[in-house]
């Protein structure tokens, strides 16, 4: 369980922020080329800057694409370990709310926010123990991690 709309929304954010520093890096790349094409005033000054315009033109442009697709598929893998976190600890605030109080907060090997879900964890027993009475509602504990 993810949150989508949290990881296709990072996702395009990474890959419209890629594509304008490709814009700039491309922009820069072609500028040499162009300025010839704008100042030349005969064919052989042209003719140069021309071949080596559309090189580059034929070169650049599928590197690109493949780069921005790449980028995206990447981001949207690495998303799913922020999002399904974000996702289970919602979850868990949610039933807390209702007066649930899980035992275990439980997250996927590779995902982040490990030490939040713990966290969670010992407050959902400390919570669970106020309510009951019991004596893990008088915990001592601060909690604080260094």
């Amino acid at each position: 369980m993810v949150d989508r709309q949290y990881q296709l929304g990072m996702a395009w954010r990474m890959l419209l922020a890629f594509l304008l520093f490709f814009a700039i890096g491309i922009f820069l790349v072609f500028a040499p080329s162009m300025f010839g094409l704008l100042v030349g005033a005969n064919l052989e000054e042209l003719e140069p800057a021309g071949r080596e315009f559309l090189i580059l033109h034929r070169r650049i442009w599928p590197a690109v694409l493949f780069v921005l697709a790449g980028v995206f598929v990447y981001t949207a893998l690495f998303s799913h370990r922020i999002a399904g976190p974000i996702y289970r600890i919602n979850a868990v605030l949610q039933a807390m709310l209702r007066g649930e109080y899980p035992k275990s907060v439980t997250l996927r090997k590779g995902d982040h926010f490990h030490q939040t879900a713990e966290l969670l964890e010992r407050l959902s027993r400390q919570l669970a123990g106020q309510r009951e009475g019991g004596p893990q509602g008088r915990s001592t504990d601060s909690g604080e991690t260094k």
